[in-house]
């Protein structure tokens, strides 16, 4: 039932996040900036630590960050609509996370990179992942240039998916779709497709082509 629920999903509510996922980040127009050695470097490890203060396990921390980052970080509409902030945003992830942090906003890069460092701030591995998702049509772009980004999270061993910016768009400010935290991969793969293969941790990945052909049926 939940899988022809989101099949649903994907084809009424799918995320554009098209130019501002953070995968630009060190490209020719998004140039990273050369920061001096003796600048302070802008840390995450109080907030980190008082996000997961109560939390008795990996598990635990990574879903308190997870819902922390859903019910005080808001899609920044205005971000995505200007380039020139974008710019100015995008030029370390770092840099990204700071602004974030700043405005309470994010795009989707945002919420990943957000996510990796408070993860990696309690010794908790997470992976940023870039990749493809079906849109308002149901149809895919070509494979060209990553439009979203995502999580990956290592829980007891195994990797789990997770997509914050839907969770946001598909719930409410308080109130996130926890579906889309650890998503099983046969079911996360109907909607996003990772620029490496292997993020799809599925044992036979289907392939590309196969996932925009099944996007048009």
């Amino acid at each position: 039932m939940r899988t022809c629920f989101i099949l649903l999903l994907f084809l009424g509510f799918g995320i554009n996040c098209v130019a501002q996922i953070g995968a630009v980040i060190g490209n020719d127009n998004y140039p990273q900036k050369n920061h001096s050695t003796k600048t302070e470097r802008f840390s995450t490890s109080k907030l980190a630590f008082s996000i997961t203060r109560n939390a008795t396990s990996d598990a635990e921390k990574a879903a308190e960050i997870f819902k922390w980052i859903t019910q005080n970080i808001s899609y920044d509409h205005e971000l995505m609509r200007n380039k020139k902030l974008q710019k100015q945003f995008y030029t370390s992830e770092e840099n990204v996370i700071k602004k974030v942090l700043e405005r309470r906003m994010a795009l989707c890069g945002g919420f990943a990179f957000l996510f990796k460092k408070l993860c990696a701030d309690v010794s908790i591995s997470s992976e940023v992942i870039h990749g493809f998702t079906k849109k308002y049509s149901g149809k895919v772009q070509n494979r060209i240039v990553p439009e979203h980004t995502w999580n990956a999270v290592k829980l007891n061993g195994k990797w789990h998916l997770l997509d914050i910016t839907w969770a946001i768009s598909h719930g409410t400010a308080k109130n996130p779709d926890s579906f889309w935290y650890l998503v099983k991969p046969a079911e996360f793969i109907l909607s996003h497709y990772p620029e490496n293969e292997k993020w799809t941790l599925l044992k036979n990945p289907t392939s590309f082509l196969e996932f925009q052909q099944h996007a048009k049926k």
